[in-house]
């Protein structure tokens, strides 16, 4: 009878044999854990009589599964998994062993084999090592966690070795030293943190913002009726992303700044813009309020700059809210009474864009690229760009459709009557005023 109490059903050992795999194996990520291959890092250890590792962690994946729960999370959690082996393959060795901590399962961990000749220093390499892993990794993190994060998602790439000691058990030094690395992982990060805030403040000192221009077309008769100034940072940083320019701006409390330029910049390079051409330019909401750029001071840098007022649209982004309308409006007539139009950007982004279009009345409408996007397809989206377009009509509003990419979106938007259209498939920002993509034309030329 002692031994009936032992005896497992089926299921049971099922679930015990799962565990027992999954201890050795993470079968959800696909890769070995670091019990697994315990015996390879402790023969590192033995023969080398050190050995280092190189740890890699996403902080915001603990965040994601809280708030999004664990299916957004495994598939973050994989899109992960699969960048790092990439990484691995890319920028180590065959030899190196590559393994994910076995209860905190977003760490992957790469212990680094003995250098293949023995006047290599590995030390003076471990951090270098570790710099291009977050520098391969950044971007690439930023991107994928970027729908779900409203700050920027930074890898944690950190670095450390420990001496053998015969004085102490060798799972203790290995577990030491992962944990070091794990620590100076967010060392690193801040560090990068702060240094990457000081670069961003220098950029902006030193106003090293470049102004690119994208067409916008009647859809109509395909003539430019404008351009949009678009910002971008310093080529080969981190800053060359608008995406990341401005949402690092945000996180470090820059975007007033930032934004101050950008439209500074986007003013001096449209000088003498032809009369009949309009520039639409980016500003926030808080922005609009700013004393030093409202009413006479504006009106005389336009003079100055020979730029005709009613040239000029501000495309208003609304992912700022607007607290307090009638606020907004008084700041907004500044720049109307000399005959500065305003562009609602963004709609049907989910914001509160219909608040918006009532409170507000913008001369004109952007509507987001989600909206556009394959339209042709979607029975819902052409309604509601339909309903848009007529709302628009109805208050004296124009309708620019925004990341206009195929002929199909191109040629449903003008059986809809949008009014105007922006994207790639018109023309790609460029540092001059472009005219429309000649390849466009010639295939709306040669269409029956």
């Amino acid at each position: 009878m002692s031994n009936i109490k032992h005896l497992k059903t089926p299921s049971q050992n099922y679930i015990a044999a799962s565990i027992h795999r999954n201890f050795y194996f993470n079968e959800d990520l696909g890769a070995p854990t670091l019990i697994k291959e315990y015996e390879k890092i402790e023969q590192l250890l033995t023969e080398s009589k050190f050995v280092a590792c190189v740890t890699i962690q996403v902080p915001q994946l603990h965040k994601i599964e809280y708030e999004y729960g664990s299916g957004i999370y495994n598939d973050l959690l994989a899109k992960t998994t699969a960048l790092v082996k990439a990484l691995k393959e890319k920028e180590f060795r065959e030899q190196d062993i590559f393994t994910v901590d076995l209860f905190d399962v977003d760490t992957f961990i790469i212990f680094l084999s003995a250098p293949r000749k023995p006047e290599t220093q590995l030390l003076d390499h471990l951090e270098p090592i570790a710099e291009r892993a977050r520098i391969y990794l950044d971007q690439a993190v930023f991107h994928i966690f970027h729908p779900f994060t409203k700050d920027y998602a930074r890898p944690s790439v950190g670095y450390a070795l420990v001496i053998k000691n015969p004085m102490i058990n060798n799972i203790r030094l290995i577990m030491q030293l992962v944990s070091n690395a794990k620590k100076m992982g967010e060392f690193t990060a801040t560090k990068h943190h702060y240094q990457s805030n000081y670069n961003l403040q220098k950029i902006i000192i030193e106003q090293k913002i470049q102004t690119v221009f994208q067409p916008i077309i009647a859809l109509d008769t395909l003539d430019i009726i404008g351009y949009e100034a678009l910002s971008r940072g310093p080529k080969d940083t981190e800053f060359t992303s608008p995406l990341m320019l401005f949402t690092l701006a945000s996180e470090y409390g820059l975007s007033f700044e930032l934004d101050t330029l950008c439209r500074k910049k986007a003013f001096e390079r449209a000088r003498n813009l032809d009369s009949h051409i309009k520039i639409f330019i980016n500003t926030l909401t808080m922005t609009i309020h700013d004393p030093q750029f409202r009413g006479l001071y504006l009106e005389e840098l336009m003079q100055d700059l020979k730029i005709k007022p009613e040239n000029v649209v501000f495309e208003v982004n609304e992912k700022l809210a607007i607290d307090n309308y009638d606020v907004f409006r008084r700041a907004l007539k500044d720049y109307s009474d000399i005959g500065i139009v305003h562009a609602s950007d963004d709609i049907g982004s989910g914001f509160s864009d219909l608040e918006r279009i009532m409170e507000l009345q913008p001369g004109y409408m952007k509507l987001d690229i989600a909206l556009i996007r394959d339209i042709h397809k979607s029975y819902i989206k052409r309604e509601i760009v339909r309903s848009m377009t007529t709302l628009a009509i109805s208050i004296g509003s124009h309708v620019i459709a925004e990341g206009v990419e195929t002929t199909e979106e191109y040629r449903t938007l003008k059986e809809i009557g949008v009014h105007y259209g922006q994207g790639y498939l018109f023309g790609r920002p460029a540092d001059a005023l472009e005219p429309v993509n000649p390849e466009f034309l010639a295939s709306i030329a040669a269409a029956p």
